[in-house]
């Protein structure tokens, strides 16, 4: 079993490389590249590796139903359930992928690896402590995985644990550069709680510029926090002003006195 899982993995990605651009939103079962590889398998081992395939070049609503049938045709498999539990994520549908999770880590519980997409789901589920608890199980095994320490990060900080939020998602900064730009935005928001703005606006500009143009929300929630930061900033100083001058305004000649 291992080795023929093996195989398929390196076949998803060997088929995901030299698929041409234009396979993208096309169905990977029709490719020619495809099914030269895939007579050397099984059907069974034919479909799983398309949906490997489909995963690998970010396709998840067409991967899910393809293992929906392998986990039907294989419920014992724990790493189907696995997959599957992933690619719901990645498709936005966190309920399902909690479900398929459970499913993942009762047929093997030791396994550290399928908490990370339970922990994923709990968070974009709001359930906030349940994921700290599945990721840092995860990481317990697999410390350097970037994106495990950024959906921590924000899940302590949704707990009201800001400083282990902030720590998390640096960290999954170092590890990751690419999570740079989504990381500066909730380390924006982060310093703004801690009244540090002109870091946050430093980190929030720096997330609009990159999106800038690209038509997707971050782009414009970064904006709206930056005019929030500057908003908050303006008012500090008005009530600065305000309370300076009732301090000098018994002073002969002072502004306020006149």
């Amino acid at each position: 079993m291992r080795t023929i899982l093996t195989r398929i993995a390196a076949s998803a990605f060997c088929l995901a490389a030299a698929l041409p651009a234009s396979a993208q939103g096309v169905d990977v079962l029709k490719q020619p590249a495809f099914a030269a590889i895939a007579e050397r398998f099984s059907p069974a081992e034919g479909l799983e590796l398309a949906a490997h395939i489909n995963v690998v070049m970010r396709q998840y609503e067409r991967a899910i139903p393809m293992y929906e049938v392998l986990v039907k045709a294989s419920p014992n498999r724990a790493d189907l359930w696995a997959a599957l539990a992933m690619a719901y994520n990645r498709a936005d549908e966190p309920r399902e992928a909690r479900d398929a999770a459970n499913i993942a880590i009762t047929l093997a519980p030791h396994y550290p690896h399928f908490y990370l997409e339970r922990g994923i789901a709990a968070f974009t589920l709001g359930q906030h402590a349940d994921s700290i608890t599945d990721l840092t199980h995860y990481l317990k095994a697999f410390p350097l995985n970037a994106s495990a320490h950024f959906y921590l990060g924000l899940a302590q900080a949704a707990t009201g644990d800001p400083q282990a939020g902030r720590a998390s998602l640096l960290r999954a900064r170092r590890l990751n550069p690419a999570l740079a730009v989504s990381t500066d935005y909730y380390l924006g928001l982060l310093a703004a709680g801690r009244g540090q703005m002109g870091l946050s606006r430093e980190l929030l500009a720096r997330t609009q510029q990159a999106f800038e143009g690209s038509g997707l929300p971050i782009g414009k929630l970064a904006g709206e926090q930056l005019q929030s930061v500057d908003d908050n900033v303006a008012r500090r100083i008005r009530a600065a002003v305000h309370e300076s001058d009732a301090r000098i305004a018994h002073v002969p000649g002072s502004p306020a006195a006149r």
